[in-house]
C-alpha cells in the first residue's frame, strides 16, 4: 500500500520539475538567443569592413592603369586576406572566401586552406547573407557570411562553436545544478510539510483501532485544526456518538426480540389474511385431500420491479418498506379483484395464478386486465412517490397460459398453496423479456389465443427462451388504442407477416409508417434494423424468425 504522503510527492514532483525544466530551458534559450543576435551583429561588422576594404581596392584598380593586369588584381586579393587577417582573434576566428563552385580562395588559417571544397557551400544563399551554423572535419562552427559580386566570393567570418556559445553553456551547466539542489530541497520541505499536515489523520486512524481492538466507542478524536482536516476529526467524532447510541439500542432491540417470540401466534394470524379464501376454504372442507396435487390449465402472472437494488440503496429502510407495502397493496387487490390469487412473493416479485383452485370461464382475460390495470395504476403509484421524494417503480409483466401441476405442496407442518411446471417457468422468462423488447407486459402465444378477440394485439418477435427447445410467439396487449396507434399496429403487424415471408423491402415501409405513427417505437426501429442486417447477410433457407436468448 503506498502511503498518502508518497501520492502527493508523486504528484508534486512532477509539476515541480517541469516547470523548472521549462524554466531552465526557456532561461538558456534567451541566454544563446541573445548571444547569437549580439554576435551576429559584431561578426558581420567585421564581414562587411572586409568587404568595404576589396570594394575600396577594387575602385583604385578600376581607376589605375593596371585594371586589365591579373597580377595586379591577384596581389589585391592578398591584400584583402592580410586585411582580414589582421582584423580578427588568431586561432579563435577565421575568415575564408568562397567562390561559386563551392571552393576556397581566400583563408586567414589552415584550417581550411586555399584550394579546398567546402562541403557545406549549399547553405549560403546567392546575394544574401545570414547566420550559418556548420560542421566541418567533424568540428562545430558558427559565423556570418556575405555575398561579394565583384568577385562572385562569400566572404565567410567563423568561430568555434564551443567558445562562442561558452558562457551560455556554462549558464546551462550550472541551471542544471541548481535545478538538481531547489528540486531535493522542495522534496524534503514537501516530505517534512505533508507530515505536519497528515498529524490528524494519524490521530483519527490511532483512534479507530484503538476502538477495533478494545471496544472503546466512547473514545473521540482531539481537533486540533480549523480546516477540512478539522472537519473530519469533528464529523468522525459524531459517527462514533451516534454508533455508540446504536449499539445501546442493538442491545434494546436484542431484548425485546425476546419478548417479540411471545407475540408470533398473533402475528401469524395477522398474516392469514394473505391466503386466498379460496384456498382456506378447500382445505377447510377437504383437509384429507389438502395435499394431493392436479394438472390444469391455469393463467401466471409475473411480475417483478426493474432495478430494485438501485431503488433500495437509494432509501431507508423504513421508506423502502412503507414504498413496497403501499405499492403491494395496489398490486394485490387488483388481482383480488380480477379474482386471481396470489402464489407468493419472491422478494419484489410478484406471483399470481387466475383459474386456480375454482375456475371462472374468463380467467385468462382477468389475468391479462390485471397487467394492464397494474401498470395503469403504477402512474398513480408513482405520483405519489415523485410527491414523497422518493424514486418511482417501473414494472415488467409475463403472462402465460398453460398447463401445470397445482395444490398444496408441502408437509403437514408447513405447505403452500402453488402452481409449478414449464408454463410457470415461461411467465417468468416473459417478465424478462420485457426488458430485452422495451416494453412493460408480454403475453404468450397461448394467453394470445384466449384472449386475442378481446385486446388489441400485436405480434413481438418469436423466441426461444433459455433452456427451452421449442420456440413461442410473444405478444404485446392494449386495452384501447387511438386511431394513430390501431392503424399503427395494422402497419406493424402485416410488418412482421412480410417480414417472415422475407419480403424486406415492402416489410421496412410498413415498419417505417408504423413508427413514424407511434414516435420512435423500438419494436419498429429493432425490426428495422434486423431487415438491414438481412438484405447485407441473407439468412439461412431453415430461418423461421426465430430469436434465441443466452440468457434468462
Amino acid at each position: 500500500m503506498i502511503s498518502i504522503r508518497y501520492k502527493v510527492l508523486i504528484a508534486v514532483i512532477p509539476l515541480i520539475f517541469v516547470s523548472m525544466i521549462l524554466l531552465t530551458v526557456i532561461s538558456v534559450g534567451l541566454a544563446r538567443n541573445g548571444i547569437t543576435k549580439i554576435a551576429t551583429e559584431f561578426l558581420g561588422y567585421k564581414i562587411n569592413e572586409i568587404i568595404q576594404k576589396a570594394n575600396n581596392e577594387m575602385q583604385n584598380l578600376k581607376q589605375s592603369e593596371f585594371k586589365d593586369d591579373p597580377a595586379f588584381l591577384e596581389e589585391v586579393k592578398k591584400g584583402i586576406e592580410e586585411y582580414a587577417r589582421s582584423i580578427t582573434k588568431k586561432d579563435i576566428e577565421s575568415v575564408i572566401a568562397v567562390d561559386s563552385n563551392g571552393i576556397v580562395r581566400l583563408s586567414t588559417d589552415n584550417f581550411l586552406p586555399v584550394g579546398e571544397e567546402v562541403r557545406f557551400f549549399n547553405k549560403f544563399n546567392t546575394g544574401e547573407s545570414n547566420w550559418i551554423i556548420f560542421n566541418v572535419k567533424g568540428i562545430t562552427k558558427v559565423g556570418f557570411y556575405k555575398y561579394f559580386a565583384e568577385w562572385d566570393y562569400y566572404f565567410l567570418l567563423s568561430v568555434y562553436s564551443s567558445i562562442f556559445y561558452k558562457d551560455a553553456n556554462t549558464l546551462f551547466t550550472n541551471s542544471i545544478v541548481i535545478l538538481i539542489v531547489s528540486i531535493s530541497l522542495m522534496i524534503v520541505l514537501i516530505f517534512f510539510f505533508i507530515n505536519f499536515m497528515l498529524q490528524p489523520l494519524n490521530l483519527v486512524v490511532s483512534t479507530m483501532k484503538d476502538i477495533i481492538k478494545f471496544n472503546e466507542m466512547n473514545k473521540r478524536v482531539p481537533i486540533k485544526y480549523n480546516d477540512e482536516i478539522g472537519e473530519l476529526a469533528f464529523t468522525f467524532n459524531n459517527m462514533l456518538q451516534e454508533l455508540e447510541g446504536a449499539y445501546t439500542q442493538i442491545k434494546d432491540y436484542a431484548y425485546q426480540s425476546v419478548l417479540a417470540q411471545k407475540k408470533e401466534e398473533r402475528i401469524k394470524t395477522m398474516f392469514q389474511k394473505y391466503v386466498p379464501q379460496d384456498v382456506v376454504n378447500e382445505i377447510v372442507h377437504n383437509p384429507d385431500k389438502a395435499l394431493v396435487g392436479k394438472n390444469a390449465n391455469i393463467t401466471v402472472l409475473f411480475s417483478d420491479i426493474r432495478s430494485f437494488t438501485t431503488i433500495s440503496e437509494s432509501m431507508s429502510p423504513e421508506n423502502l418498506v412503507d414504498s413496497l407495502n403501499r405499492y403491494f397493496t395496489i398490486m394485490v387487490d387488483i388481482i383480488y379483484k380480477r379474482r386471481g390469487i396470489i402464489d407468493k412473493y419472491i422478494g419484489d416479485a410478484i406471483m399470481a395464478v387466475f383459474g386456480a383452485p375454482k375456475e371462472y370461464g374468463d380467467d385468462v382475460q382477468q389475468a391479462v386486465l390485471s397487467g394492464i390495470e397494474m401498470l395503469e395504476n403504477l402512474d398513480k403509484f408513482n405520483q405519489q412517490q415523485r410527491d414523497r421524494g422518493f424514486k418511482e417503480f417501473n414494472i415488467g409483466i409475463g403472462i402465460n397460459y398453460g398447463p401445470v401441476t397445482v395444490g398444496n405442496i408441502g408437509t403437514v407442518q408447513k405447505m403452500d398453496y402453488t402452481v409449478i411446471g414449464d408454463a410457470v417457468n415461461l411467465a417468468s422468462r416473459l417478465e424478462g423479456l420485457t426488458k430485452e423488447y422495451h416494453t412493460k407486459l408480454i403475453i404468450s402465444e397461448g394467453t394470445f389465443a384466449a384472449v386475442k378477440d378481446f385486446f388489441y394485439v400485436r405480434e413481438i418477435d418469436r423466441v426461444r427462451v433459455k433452456g427451452k427447445l421449442k420456440p413461442v410467439k410473444i405478444f404485446e396487449p392494449a386495452r384501447k388504442l387511438n386511431a394513430n396507434q390501431k392503424k399503427a399496429w395494422t402497419l406493424y403487424n402485416n410488418g412482421v407477416r412480410l417480414f417472415l415471408e422475407r419480403q424486406w423491402d415492402e416489410s421496412e415501409k410498413h415498419f417505417i409508417k408504423a413508427n413514424d405513427l407511434l414516435g420512435e417505437d423500438f419494436l419498429c426501429e429493432k425490426y428495422i434494423f434486423d431487415i438491414n442486417e438481412f438484405k447485407e447477410n441473407p439468412p439461412d433457407d431453415d430461418w423461421d424468425g426465430t430469436t434465441t436468448m443466452t440468457h434468462k
